[in-house]
């Protein structure tokens, strides 16, 4: 029997990961909403407009700096000391390349979104694309090697970095500057923990048939992501041209929430998604597992939107105050988007483990054409609502049915095998989500609202699938056992 590094199977070591993945997760998205709710207590709802102004620039650009190169370090079927130095070179030109880009343009940047005072946000928060380059391999190498438990702790000390840094500041009037220096401060703590936890240190070096060999896999995932990435702020550009500061502030706020979920989720899959994905495609069992990654993503994911959906409006106040109410319809619309989203971010990485990038490029290029007319007219009939209307529907009808499409070709398995297992999960969110909603939609204290809320809808959901959850927690335990055939380490390293 093959086996990973020090005796240890794919599974084990997988199941492990995924653990404190989620401990990660947890731990950072409860210091995250923390420093959320006491800044949005702090400053005003168009200081945030400026933020996501300056996020949507910053994200990017960060996803062009390394050029997708890390994709070939992350696969885990590659000699990482051949490839490492490489990439490090790779990641750090481009990403010195986009920082000093991004800071040239700031004020035409923040012209085309219609908000002057994002200028000197960009110019900070550019810093941390250079930050991301320098510390491309470092966390990457993490990620590979499943290096899940030292990383709860840097994460953390960055998030708690993040909430020292931007209470004072937004205190002493630094408006969304505080929001975006305690940003740079964290990826500052974030990127020495890793140069520390990290088994190897590289240093830049360059080979150059390496290099095409690392771009040729890389170059079409970046390209995506660049995509995917305007696709997923072009809300953004339209709001704050179509509407104000203050809408856009709403907006970011909503958006944000909505995606709790699919970024708690997706964070926790990709803790070890893409290299376990490459290997399981290297053994050939990939397809055959495929709809099981499926089943137990859409169990956990679509009664949490379900709840987000059914329970906005008190869910907004009772964490942001009565000042953010009007988010809440956006919330509710948005929801829906969140939990398509999960899925979305699934069978990308099942593409990229599978080693097809090309055309997941060409997916994100039809979802940001289908999107950007969607969303105009759905802001111009209702406002910040319609961005989220918007984003569900296209998503739905246009993205899912592309990926699941390209991703039978590529694993060579059905439609139906794949999604078969999501069906029930889905008919229990809609179940619980309606029994929340119709349960407390006449509360008058929202706080009332949302743990009644909450307890009815997860009681409904608990009936409609338990026979599911039980025999998802069954196959759990079977797939990580240490002779199970499908989730050992390839014997020997292969190339990218």
């Amino acid at each position: 029997m093959t086996t990973a590094s020090g005796g240890t199977t794919l599974g084990a070591r997988s199941a492990s990961a995924t653990l404190w993945g989620g401990v990660n997760m947890a731990l950072g998205r409860v210091v995250q909403f923390t420093t959320t709710i006491i800044v949005a207590r702090l400053i005003a709802p168009e200081h945030f407009g400026a933020l996501a102004v300056a996020i949507v620039v910053q994200t990017i650009a960060t996803n062009m700096a390394e050029l997708g190169a890390t994709a070939a370090l992350a696969r885990g079927n590659g000699d990482p000391n051949r490839i490492a130095p490489t990439v490090f070179t790779i990641s750090l030109v481009t990403s010195a390349v986009m920082t000093a880009g991004a800071f040239a343009l700031a004020p035409a940047l923040a012209a085309a979104f219609d908000d002057p005072a994002a200028t000197p946000v960009i110019q900070v928060l550019s810093l941390t694309i250079l930050l991301q380059g320098i510390g491309a391999v470092p966390s990457t190498m993490v990620w590979r090697e499943f290096l899940q438990k030292p990383r709860v702790v840097v994460d953390l000390c960055g998030l708690v970095t993040v909430l020292v840094l931007v209470v004072p500041m937004a205190l002493d009037g630094w408006g969304a500057m505080a929001l975006a220096w305690s940003r740079v401060g964290g990826q500052v703590v974030v990127l020495v923990g890793y140069w520390i936890i990290t088994p190897a240190r590289y240093a830049p070096g360059f080979d150059r048939g390496l290099a095409v060999e690392i771009l040729r896999l890389g170059m079409p995932l970046a390209m995506a992501n660049l995509v995917v990435f305007v696709t997923l702020n072009v809300d953004y550009l339209l709001i704050g041209r179509m509407m104000d500061p203050a809408a856009l502030g709403l907006y970011l706020l909503a958006f944000n929430l909505a995606g709790l979920p699919s970024s708690v989720i997706t964070a926790v899959i990709r803790a070890t998604a893409v290299p376990t994905f490459g290997r399981l495609f290297a053994e050939g069992t990939l397809g055959e597992l495929a709809g099981r990654f499926v089943t137990g993503v859409c169990y956990c994911a679509f009664p949490i939107s379900a709840m987000v959906i059914a329970l906005a409006q008190p869910l907004i106040v009772t964490a942001y105050g009565q000042a953010w109410a009007p988010a809440g319809i956006a919330l509710a619309t948005l929801g829906v988007f969140g939990a398509t989203r999960i899925l979305v971010e699934l069978f990308a990485d099942l593409s990229v483990g599978a080693g097809k990038t090309v055309w997941l490029f060409w997916v994100q290029v039809a979802w940001l054409v289908a999107l950007t007319p969607a969303l105009y007219f759905g802001i111009r009939w209702w406002g910040i609502a319609g961005a989220g209307v918007a984003h569900a529907v296209v998503a739905s009808l246009v993205v899912i049915p592309l990926y699941v499409r390209a991703l039978t070709l590529v694993l060579h398995i059905s439609s139906w095998s794949l999604l078969k297992g999501s069906l029930r999960s889905l008919l229990g969110a809609a179940l619980a989500g309606a029994a929340a909603w119709m349960g407390t939609h006449w509360m008058d204290q929202p706080w009332a609202a949302l743990g009644a809320g909450l307890l009815l809808g997860a009681a409904v959901y608990g009936l409609v699938t338990f026979r599911q959850g039980k025999q998802l927690a069954a196959e759990v335990r079977i797939l990580v056992k240490p002779h199970h055939p499908a989730l050992q380490q390839p014997a020997g390293e292969g190339a990218l």
